[in-house]
């Protein structure tokens, strides 16, 4: 029984090297937590800034989520106020559903990710939106350039 508490205790150690809150990204910590209505102690890992028991997510999981989330304004509690809390909720919502992709995919196991992972720096809003009625004209001028530039390879 106390070998596997403490093999609990070292995978909660190292997780928390590798995963941040879910809610606001903070740093997670091992801590005893004592419940009143138990006698016995129990060690999870705690985010000081939420105030929360938390397990994580990987940090990697909760910055893609996180510009989602800012990007799309995406917004699964509608009939919330919109506020700090909300957001957080929100970041957190896509970061369940990007952990159990990535889980279900093979890319995370108990050790975190089983790949290495290149973060794209290119963001959501370095995109560009383009009317229906200018689309035409970016084709063309698309069109022309590739030309000129396969003129200039010959």
């Amino acid at each position: 029984m106390q070998k596997e508490k403490s093999l609990r205790v070292e995978r909660l150690k190292k997780r928390a090297k590798y995963c941040c809150c879910r809610y606001c990204g903070g740093e997670l910590n091992v801590r005893q937590i004592v419940f009143h209505t138990y006698a016995e102690a129990r060690i999870e890992l705690y985010c000081d800034q939420c105030q929360k028991i938390e397990y994580g997510v990987e940090k990697e999981a909760y910055m893609s989520a996180k510009a989602f989330v800012e990007a799309t304004q995406f917004n699964h509690f509608p009939d919330l106020e919109d506020n700090e809390q909300r957001l957080q909720m929100n970041i957190a919502k896509v970061c369940n559903m990007t952990s159990w992709q990535m889980r279900y995919l093979g890319l995370t196991n108990e050790s975190g990710f089983t790949v290495p992972v290149h973060v794209n720096e290119y963001g959501m809003e370095q995109c560009t939106t383009v009317e229906d009625d200018r689309l035409e004209q970016l084709l063309e001028e698309a069109d022309q350039w590739m030309s000129q530039l396969s003129q200039q390879e010959d």
